[in-house]
């Protein structure tokens, strides 16, 4: 069988896209001295590309001479490509990838009035008690639940673990100190679990997806049992979590939190 050659593209729009794609890394204008070797090129052949990209609007010349950044035609751009992402579309392949590499349940759930809900999930290679079930989902017993506390505004969260504290742990609510445990939870590792010490020894992770806003957009989510899933920031299962909430995160047009 004949081996298909590489499609001919044109070099240097993919040239002037490595200085675009330097220029978006920064927050704020950057100096031609330091786009050039970002973008692998001569200072006068970064100044040439710099040249017709603020012509068409793609890069901006700012006030300060020598120094660039993005422009409007590529806020334009950007805009653009949001309002086209299918967002579910992109968790919801991001759930299957997590099945398939890790064999566990995976699901992806996002915020209602009513509370968080669960979307879409793909059961593991263990059933039963350790799959996920669409529809809405607890707060207080759920790693998905944890992050939309430590994420969501206190006035949306607090009136539903109050409600759900009896059933959970029994005793007075603390809703407060229930949203700033698991808040240092997600800010020290990225994901948060939940561990039970029953005989059923229930275990979930979850991670966040931000959208460009950097707002929680979605929560990706992993379960299975004590025995089968590990729950270390090393463990091969969360490095897929969080890899697959990153990417996510990054086709929403966010900046991941966590590492790849």
């Amino acid at each position: 069988m004949q081996e298909k050659k590489p499609r001919r593209g044109i070099q240097s729009v993919e040239v002037a896209f490595r200085i675009l794609n330097a220029l978006q890394k920064s927050q704020q204008a950057m100096a031609l001295k330091d786009i050039a070797p970002l973008a692998e090129l001569t200072t006068s052949a970064a100044n040439n590309y710099l040249v017709s990209l603020v012509r068409i609007g793609l890069a901006a010349a700012d006030e300060k001479p020598g120094f660039y950044r993005l422009g409007p035609a590529a806020l334009s751009l950007g805009v653009s490509a949001i309002q086209q992402i299918d967002g579910f579309e992109v968790v919801r392949r991001e759930v299957t990838i997590l099945r398939d590499t890790t064999r566990r349940s995976a699901a992806v759930t996002t915020w209602t009035d009513d509370g968080p809900i669960s979307l879409f999930k793909q059961d593991g290679d263990q059933r039963g008690a350790f799959e996920f079930r669409t529809g809405l989902i607890p707060m207080l017993t759920t790693a998905a639940g944890k992050i939309y506390a430590a994420r969501m505004p206190s006035n949306l969260t607090t009136p539903l673990i109050e409600q759900q504290w009896d059933a959970a742990f029994g005793g007075k609510p603390d809703a407060c100190k229930f949203r700033e445990d698991a808040s240092r939870e997600l800010k020290r590792k990225g994901f948060t679990a939940i561990v039970r010490s029953d005989l059923a020894g229930y275990v979930s992770l979850a991670a966040p997806v931000l959208d460009w806003n950097g707002d929680l957009r979605f929560t990706l989510s992993l379960a299975g049992t004590r025995a089968s899933m590990q729950t270390e920031p090393t463990s091969a299962q969360v490095k897929s979590l969080l890899a697959s909430a990153s990417r996510a995160t990054r086709a929403l047009g966010g900046k991941a939190e966590n590492g790849d």
